[in-house]
């Protein structure tokens, strides 16, 4: 049984636009990452189970047969932690689902030790093949911990000093190769964080990932967007130890084996995001908004990216009443309009419950681009 819920809306700072908000989940719904599935429905992985950061967190699995506006209640696809986080969500070529994500051995009595004797993160991949019905039990992910940056030798999924994790969309190409980015993140001997991001493919439907390649150092979570003929598009937020903490962009014109320098496309606060093609070719960017008011933003570029249209900015809402919100993930329906998941922090739900609140949920936003 789907459930159906609308929200009162906050947007339309910067050009009066109509968005209409419905619940997703509640008590839950961390870093929702949407998909369209094989059989017309939309797909959303998401963290549930624990705060932002609890080794209690588990991954679910949510779909809406209507556009986003009902959703499903959450089927679990991994609870084996410790602290099952930061999904990354593709379809493959045979309508095979794929979803990877971290697990975090880095708690004690509870509480967050990123220096845990013994402890260690690493990513793992669980597949469904009847469109999100059933899971596999999750499968360590092979040649992580070989990465080629700065940081090797000191990383390493056993080293607790190091954390690793995916983000955001899985990419298929043309010739049914998955492609996915994944970051680590590296604990100085100072106190400060090195991190870097990389991107893996499979050749054979997620099972195996070979030919990973460096993106960036210096940053983390990063949204990937295939552009056609070997043109990848890379948006990835510069590491929360650095600030400014900002959107950065990269390209490859060889299918990601190799990138151009980075440049910033976002102010201060503005991050993770997301990139999809829409229908009538331009692109649209989504991300979080870490300032007030809190909550989603975007942009659109008429030229594959080369510039952003920073005069015309959407505000799609302002709901959460922290930081604490936002890693949109969007996709467009046949109808033309677009769908963009979230999550938010406590902020009322109107009408006769404005003295209610919701707190952590996820939320989908419909709207006409």
């Amino acid at each position: 049984m789907d459930y159906k819920r609308e929200l009162t809306i906050f947007s339309g700072v910067y050009s009066p636009m109509q968005v209409r908000r419905f619940v997703v989940m509640t008590l839950g719904g961390f870093f929702p990452v949407m998909q369209k599935l094989p059989d017309g429905r939309i797909g959303i992985v998401a963290r549930g189970g624990d705060f932002h950061v609890g080794e209690r967190g588990t991954l679910v699995f949510l779909t809406s047969s209507d556009g986003g506006e009902s959703w499903s209640h959450a089927t679990t696809i991994a609870d084996d932690g410790p602290d099952n986080r930061n999904p990354s969500f593709g379809v493959a070529a045979d309508g095979t689902l794929i979803v990877s994500h971290a697990t975090v051995d880095l708690y004690k009595a509870g509480n967050w030790d990123p220096v845990k004797k013994g402890g260690s993160t690493n990513i793992r991949i669980s597949r469904s093949e009847d469109c999100g019905a059933t899971w596999s039990s999750s499968e360590l992910m092979n040649g992580q911990g070989n990465e080629d940056w700065s940081g090797s030798g000191a990383t390493g999924t056993n080293n607790p000093h190091s954390f690793y994790s995916p983000y955001g969309k899985m990419l298929t190409l043309a010739d049914g190769t998955l492609l996915m980015e994944y970051y680590v993140m590296h604990k100085l001997p100072d106190g400060r964080r090195n991190s870097a991001v990389f991107i893996t493919r499979s050749k054979d439907g997620g099972r195996t990932w070979v030919d990973t390649v460096r993106i960036a150092e210096g940053h983390d979570e990063t949204a990937l967007c295939d552009l056609g003929n070997g043109h990848i598009l890379a948006v990835m937020r510069t590491t929360y130890t650095t600030k400014p903490i900002t959107l950065q962009q990269t390209e490859s014109t060889d299918g990601g084996y190799t990138w151009s320098e980075p440049r910033i496309i976002t102010g201060d606060g503005e991050y993770p995001a997301d990139v999809i093609r829409l229908n009538d070719g331009r692109l649209l960017l989504t991300y979080g908004r870490r300032e007030p008011p809190h909550g989603v933003q975007a942009m659109i570029s008429h030229d594959d990216g080369k510039t952003w249209d920073t005069e015309h900015k959407l505000f799609l809402g302002g709901d959460s009443s922290t930081r604490d919100c936002g890693y949109p993930s969007s996709v467009q329906l046949d109808t033309g309009e677009v769908v963009t998941a979230y999550y938010a922090c406590d902020p009322v739900s109107g009408g006769e419950e404005a003295t209610r609140r919701l707190g952590t949920h996820a939320a989908s936003l419909i709207y006409q681009p």
